[in-house]
């Protein structure tokens, strides 16, 4: 199987972070969320990797480069102008091997199952399987209705107030995840380095055409990266345990969700209140007072009270 992480666009309901930085390469508390996601690859098996690139390329491709520090093969599929949701994977064309591609929106952070869904794609023998996921209001998201039997059906565009009361009220409740398995053959009627939705054309053309659909329903953690807010809260739910991240293998914890990265050096005098993370190489003074739900980054210096926040790495607060 091979793996597509489509991590072109540029972030711009992020800004300003992501006016220096690519989205998918914003940290996620120790390492870039990209790295997250390939790792989470490799530990599933899957070990060639297609990274579609655009927005500030070369700080990607200079930090993976081709891969082996990460014990995956990583080739770059770069898109001179933006080729929408879809536009990537046919791009990638000359690099595919004729195996399911397993395809990532690069601004999803979720503890899915990937090998339950790769599991479940296989036994269905299915063009096409997407993740799905509920959410308390369903009135932001187009739908996904699914069958019992978790075959797609149709889509649904975002519904009102009211029609969401009806769509909840038929049980229509699942909502497009970002994670996809797809057999590249449903691409084959598609022209090369032209704009291509998933949402808009491939994914309806698939129902259209009558190929089998498959929604896998996935109820653990699920969040959108894509606003400041959302980015911020996925860092207090890692801390507070909602969202699994491997805190432990880099990192101490002095006591029950203080983090302290191996390299840090924490006064013992200092004060941290539960959750927070000490970054690499950080240095804590005497005087700081860290506050729950707080993030420093590397390299930073800290001998005050601070306020309740995320640090970006090199922070001086003395």
């Amino acid at each position: 199987m091979q793996a597509i992480i489509i991590a072109g666009g540029k972030g711009t309901r992020l800004r300003p972070l992501t006016y220096g930085c690519p989205k998918p390469m914003l940290p996620l508390l120790d390492r870039p969320f990209l790295a997250w996601m390939i790792d989470r690859c490799r530990d599933a098996g899957v070990y060639d990797i297609l990274l579609n690139v655009h927005y500030q390329a070369q700080q990607v491709t200079d930090y993976f480069e081709t891969g082996d520090r990460f014990g995956v093969k990583i080739r770059y599929i770069e898109e001179s102008t933006p080729l929408d949701t879809a536009g990537a994977i046919k791009l990638a064309e000359p690099y595919l091997t004729g195996e399911s591609l397993i395809v990532f929106n690069a601004d999803v952070l979720t503890d899915l199952d990937l090998n339950a869904v790769i599991k479940f794609h296989k036994a269905n023998q299915a063009d096409a399987t997407l993740t799905l996921t509920r959410v308390p209001d369903i009135t932001p998201f187009g739908l996904v209705e699914i069958d019992p039997n978790h075959q797609v059906q149709a889509f649904r565009e975002k519904p009102t107030a009211a029609q969401a009361v009806e769509f909840l009220a038929q049980g229509i409740n699942t909502i497009n995840a970002g994670t996809y398995i797809l057999e590249p053959h449903i691409f084959d009627a598609y022209p090369q380095g032209e704009p291509l939705s998933f949402e808009r054309v491939v994914f309806p053309n698939v129902l259209s055409q009558g190929l089998k659909m498959m929604g896998f329903v996935w109820d653990g953690y699920w969040m959108d990266l894509g606003t400041p807010e959302k980015y911020c809260q996925a860092h207090v739910d890692i801390l507070e345990g909602a969202m699994p991240f491997g805190l432990s293998e880099s990192n101490e914890s002095t006591e029950q969700g203080i983090w302290i990265a191996k390299t840090a050096e924490v006064n013992p005098q200092a004060t941290l209140a539960s959750p927070c993370y000490i970054g690499d190489r950080v240095k804590v003074g005497a005087n700081a007072n860290i506050p729950a739900n707080t993030i420093i980054g590397a390299n930073s210096l800290v001998d005050r009270a601070i306020s309740q926040g995320i640090y970006a790495p090199g922070s001086i607060l003395i």
